[in-house]
């Protein structure tokens, strides 16, 4: 239950920085962190997906 919200929280980051990026100047900072968060969140969600996958 916790990696599927976390994979779609993720997912929104990373989609809400593109579109913000599209319509607004970010530096490259807000950018980075933006995509930052975005794919550590999918990647926790898949390592514990995995994890409880093989429990």
């Amino acid at each position: 239950m916790k990696s599927k919200a976390f994979f779609i929280i993720g997912i929104l980051t990373v989609s809400i920085s593109q579109i913000l990026t599209h319509y607004l100047q970010l530096n490259d900072f807000s950018k980075g962190l933006f995509i930052g968060i975005g794919l550590g969140l999918l990647l926790l969600a898949l390592l514990q997906k995995n994890k409880t996958a093989k429990s």
